[in-house]
This record gives structure tokens, sequence and C-alpha cells, in this order.
């Protein structure tokens, strides 16, 4: 994790989408400050104010594995330096130490308050990016340190944090992703009713998304999962044939692949027995109006099929009655 951990330090200080994040020191280390250079949005190198030799310093103990050495430094130079125009560098680094010493949700504390305070930051959405690798990382079971080392279950918090990272940047794909995230951890551990609504707002909120045909059919299969027999409600059903409805005229060629047609079929006749067995409690509860009317209606829209054949016995009995 370290060794990841680092390559991804290195690499978000040497871009981002508007600045480099990361100066390149080019004169010696021992004056008071160090000229450095730093790669604009157009890919090119420009001159910039000069950064402290001190924060070079601690970068480059983080690198070399020395990540509680270098918060701790870090933390007294953000505590001396309040006014320093590299205060968001700062608290980057900072982040990134206690990333590397696995304070996972304190380093998570730091990118907040970074994102807070810094919202015109070449490093403001390398944070974001940061932060959903922690959550990635509290969905896979990392434990949050409590007190820096208590461990604790963080799931609930790596959700929370992805709907931060959605709410400070709405449209974005990096919002879709954080969505996209959490309705998998959703589906995924059974949690099919705020599955299905986590994967409704990427269909209805992200429609040009690359996740977006995936949403559509994992929506439609989180609505379908939430079925849970005759006996129950069978809204469900009605709602999940209407969104493999619109997969299928979506998607027609992914849909036959899928089998999105069989899918359907099998709904079709999940409703039928459905309605059977609200016309047979109906019956058994000698409420005959109500019995016939769903006999009637299994009749109508499921003709020449087992269910119609029983509902033609239900109505029998419901006239010896």
């Amino acid at each position: 994790m370290k060794k990841i951990s680092k390559t991804l330090l290195a690499s978000c200080l040497i871009c981002s989408c508007l600045l480099c994040v990361s100066p390149i020191t080019v004169s010696a280390a021992q004056s008071e400050t160090a000229e450095t250079v730093m790669l604009t949005a157009e890919g090119q190198w420009q001159e910039v104010e000069n950064l402290s030799p001190q924060l070079v310093t601690m970068q480059q103990l983080i690198t070399q594995g020395k990540a509680k050495k270098a918060q701790k430094q870090l933390s007294r130079w953000i505590k001396d330096n309040e006014d320093s125009p590299w205060m968001d560098q700062a608290m980057f680094l900072k982040a990134q130490a206690l990333f590397d010493r696995g304070l996972y949700y304190q380093s998570f504390e730091v990118y907040e308050e970074l994102l807070d305070s810094f919202a015109t930051s070449a490093l403001w959405e390398s944070s974001l990016r940061q932060q959903i690798e922690i959550a990635k990382l509290f969905l896979a079971g990392k434990k949050r340190k409590v007190w820096g080392f208590i461990p604790a279950s963080a799931r609930t918090e790596a959700l929370e944090i992805l709907e931060r990272v959605e709410e400070r940047w709405p449209g974005s794909d990096l919002a879709a992703y954080a969505l996209k995230m959490q309705s998998d951890y959703y589906f995924n551990s059974g949690r099919f009713i705020e599955a299905q609504g986590a994967y409704q707002i990427l269909v209805d909120n992200y429609s040009n998304s690359r996740y977006y045909e995936e949403a559509l059919l994992r929506s439609a299969e989180a609505t379908q999962a939430q079925y849970r027999g005759p006996r129950y409600d069978g809204r469900s059903l009605n709602d999940a044939r209407i969104r493999y409805e619109q997969y299928r005229v979506r998607f027609p060629q992914k849909a036959k692949q899928l089998g999105i047609e069989q899918r359907i079929m099998r709904i079709h006749w999940q409703q039928a027995e459905k309605n059977y067995e609200v016309a047979d409690y109906y019956q058994r509860t000698h409420r005959d109006m109500s019995a016939r009317y769903y006999a009637e209606y299994v009749k109508a829209n499921w003709a020449n099929s087992e269910w119609s054949r029983k509902a033609d016995v239900l109505l029998a009995k419901v006239s010896a009655q």
C-alpha cells in the first residue's frame, strides 16, 4: 500500500487538471528559498514563486517512506506559516503522510479542510480523488483508527465520503464514479432499495456518463430483487419490467446478449402468479367481488396459461359459495 500511495502522491504532485501540483526544485537546497517550476494545463513548464525548501524536504521524506516524520514536520510548518501561499501544498502533503501511515480517516479530514479552504487550488480535484481512494479502502474492509490506534469499521464513513464528493462536484465524471461506487456497494450488500435509488440518480442525472448503461441495467435488477414473492407487494415487478424495457430500447444489441427479453417474460409470469394469489386470498376470505375481479384480470391478461386455468377453477368456487 505504501508503494501505491507513494506512486499516487508522485502522480498527483506532478500534474492536475489545472496546473502541475508538484514544484520541482532547480536551485541549491541550502538557500533560504528554492527556485521552482510547474506544469500548466497546456503541458508547458513555467516559473512560479519560490517554494520553501522545507516543503521540498518534507515531500522527499514521504517518498522515502518516512511518513510519520514528515507528518510531524508538516503539522509544525502549517501551524507556523498560516499565511503561506503554499498552505494547500502543505495540507496535501500532510494528508498524504497520514494516508501512508494508515490513518485514513484523519487523512480524509485534512483533504476535507483543504477542499473547504482552497476552492481554487490546483490540488482540489486531486484531493477529491484521494478521498475516493480512502472510501474505496474503507468499503473493502480497511479499518478506521479511532484515537490513532483502535480499529473500527468505516463503511458508513466511506458512503458519507462518496456522498460528499458527489455533492462537491455534481455533474462531473468523478461524481458519477463516486455515485456508482455507492450503488455497487448497496447492490452487492443486498441493500436493493438503496441500490435502486442510487442507480436511478445515475440514470437521471448522468445520462452521458460511461456508467449510464450499467446503471440502467442495475436499476432494473435491483428493483426486481426487491420482489419477495407472490404473497408480498408486487409493485417492484412492474417497475422492474419498465426499466428492463427502457434498457432494451436504448441498448437493443446488448439486451439480446443479456437475455433481457427472457427476464421481462419471467416478470410477466411472476405477475400472473401474484394476481392469482390475490384472487385466491379474496376467495378464501369470502370477499367474492374482489376475488372475481382479480380472477377475471388473470384470465384477460394471461389467457390459455396455467394461471388462466387456475382462475377458471377459482371462479367456479366463487360461484358455488
